[in-house]
């Protein structure tokens, strides 16, 4: 049996780069760390992980990319309009990920929900859900390399016929 992905529309806030995704995300989580929270603006980033050749940004025409710190080596695209976050990349080659803010799709409904919160230490404030709290670097890099590891191999087995 075959499935079809109906693509998903996302945008920056302000709509100036527009993205269009073309499979199904393989993971979703939460990250408390800094780097994140200076990155939103906000206490946490709720994303969802692609591959990168999932993602068409061909409408994504003012995206500006920084690297807060090394490792891990991600570059976090802003918009050049609005200043919100639009799209982050780590890994190269066949392997790139693509990390987008949840909340830059316009339609949210057949996403994932998140599997785990990760830095949790670096909280704002306590959060009221049955998700896994990693916390420390090690922990929560082990526990997002454990869901991306989980979905991408999913995604790599065949259909069943």
């Amino acid at each position: 049996m075959t499935t079809t992905y109906r693509p998903l529309a996302a945008s920056c806030d302000c709509g100036s780069n527009r993205m269009v995704v073309t499979a199904a995300p393989v993971a979703r989580f939460i990250c408390h760390c800094e780097i994140c929270q200076a990155y939103t603006g906000k206490p946490f980033s709720d994303v969802t992980v692609l591959r990168a050749r999932d993602v068409d940004m061909s409408a994504a025409r003012s995206v500006v990319y920084r690297k807060y710190r090394l490792p891990p080596n991600i570059e976090r695209g802003s918009c050049h309009v609005c200043g919100k976050p639009v799209i982050e990349f780590g890994l190269a080659g066949p392997a790139k990920l693509a990390f987008l803010p949840t909340g830059n799709y316009a339609d949210t409904s057949t996403l994932p929900p998140a599997s785990l919160h990760m830095f949790y230490h670096r909280r704002v404030s306590d959060i009221h859900d049955d998700l896994p709290k990693h916390s420390g670097y090690f922990a929560s890099q082990l526990a997002v390399v454990g869901l991306l590891f989980g979905g991408l191999t999913a995604k790599a087995k065949p259909s069943e016929h």
